[in-house]
């Protein structure tokens, strides 16, 4: 698991956008949601909704919407 500050729609991360199949939320969790820090599994795949395609974990693209409010 890799740590990451959540910072608005600045780390666009597949991991944390709405996109992204991962309904349980399994990849990720909260480190210090207090101060935005949160782990995901930079080695986990799932599909992107708006791609359909597999996407990784710490990949990025122009359709991130985020998941974390």
């Amino acid at each position: 698991m890799i740590s990451i500050k959540l910072n608005g729609n600045v780390m666009k991360r597949c991991a944390f956008c709405k996109n992204w199949y991962d309904p349980a939320n399994q990849h990720i969790q909260p480190q210090d949601p207090r101060h935005s820090l949160w782990k995901y599994d930079l080695n986990a795949k799932c599909k992107c909704m708006k791609r359909n395609v597999d996407m990784g974990a710490g990949q990025r693209c122009d359709k991130f919407e985020n998941k974390i409010t």
